[in-house]
C-alpha cells in the first residue's frame, strides 16, 4: 500500500486510473493545489475499514474490552481456536464467554 501525492493541475493520469489503481493496487493519492493537500483518493475498501476502525475507537466500552483481551492474550489467557468451536457445537458458547470477563 502506497501513498502518492498528485498536483490537482497535473493533466495526467486521469480520475478514473487513479480510481482503478485505488481499488486494485490500494494505492492512496493525496491530491494537491499549490502544494496543499486539498483531497485523499482512496478505495472503498480503505474508506469502509477506517469508518470501522472509527467506529470502534469512539466505543470505549468495546476499547477497554479489546485492550484487557490483548492483555490476557499476552499473558497466556485465552482459549484455543478448537477450544471455542467445541465450546459452539456443545452449546457452551455462552459460558465460555461469561468465563472469559
Amino acid at each position: 500500500m502506497t501513498t502518492r501525492t498528485i498536483p490537482l493541475s497535473d493533466p495526467e493520469p486521469r480520475l478514473s486510473d487513479l480510481a482503478d489503481r485505488a481499488n486494485e493496487f490500494l494505492e492512496r493519492f493525496i491530491l494537491t493545489r499549490e502544494g496543499e493537500a486539498r483531497a485523499v483518493l482512496l478505495s472503498a475498501q480503505d474508506f469502509d475499514g477506517l469508518l470501522e476502525t472509527l467506529e470502534i475507537l469512539s466505543d470505549s466500552e468495546l476499547v477497554r474490552r479489546l485492550v484487557t483481551a490483548e492483555a490476557e492474550l499476552t499473558h497466556g489467557g485465552g482459549r484455543s481456536l478448537d477450544e471455542v468451536r467445541e465450546g459452539i457445537r456443545s452449546g457452551r458458547g455462552s459460558t465460555l464467554q461469561s468465563e472469559w470477563r
